[in-house]
Parts: C-alpha cells; structure tokens; sequence
C-alpha cells in the first residue's frame, strides 16, 4: 500500500497496489474522489 498526503488538505489516500501494477477504473475514480480531485472527462 502506498499512502499520499496532500500538503494543503485533510487527510490520505491509500493505494493498494505495486508500481508496476495497472488501477483498475473504477479504483482510480475512487482515489480521484479521495482526493479531492475532479475525474477525467
């Protein structure tokens, strides 16, 4: 698991995979979400 933390905002978001491997659609739409982020369009 790898965690980020933004510098300005609250709290973390945990990756739970290897560099090498691919996120999944909708794990990246979550992680975008945690973030505080807005998706892809």
């Amino acid at each position: 698991h790898r965690q980020y933390r933004h510098s300005a905002k609250l709290g973390r978001v945990t990756v739970a995979c290897k560099p090498s491997d691919d996120i999944a659609p909708g794990t990246l739409n979550s992680i975008i979400k945690q973030a505080g982020l807005k998706g892809r369009n």
